[in-house]
């Protein structure tokens, strides 16, 4: 299963949520492919058939991110998507972790309400909730 200690995780959660809070404008592209394929192979690591979802939209996202046009609609739509799942998924994960998925979650998804041009979901999306 995972051999990664949950405070590892919690780390590697916590550097993810400071570098969006700072807003994806300031976040390099290749940092950003980057951390996505950390995360993705960290999920598929677990084994956990019920995050696959999460680990299949990041490798859609890593796509969408390398390709020769970057299209803002959709790569906001699937990280709103991403937001939702994580979101969901901090519920069924350790303790040390649940805080900081779901500030992860409500991020992503945040952001990518606000990029996919969804103004009134984002306007009316806390961050923080």
């Amino acid at each position: 299963m995972d051999p990664i200690p949950s405070e590892t995780h919690a780390a590697e959660v916590a550097a993810t949520v400071d570098d969006l809070e700072r807003g994806l404008a300031q976040y390099p592209l290749s940092k950003a492919v980057n951390r996505i394929d950390d995360w993705r192979r960290e999920i598929l690591n677990t084994e956990r058939d019920d995050l696959r979802p999460i680990a299949d939209d990041l490798e859609h996202l890593h796509g969408l991110l390398v390709g020769e046009h970057l299209d803002g609609a959709a790569i906001g739509d699937l990280l709103a998507q991403l937001g939702e799942r994580t979101e969901a998924a901090a519920d069924g994960a350790d303790e040390v972790l649940q805080k900081g998925l779901h500030r992860l979650g409500s991020l992503l998804r945040h952001a990518g309400n606000a990029l996919a041009g969804n103004t009134r979901q984002a306007a009316s999306s806390d961050p923080d909730s």
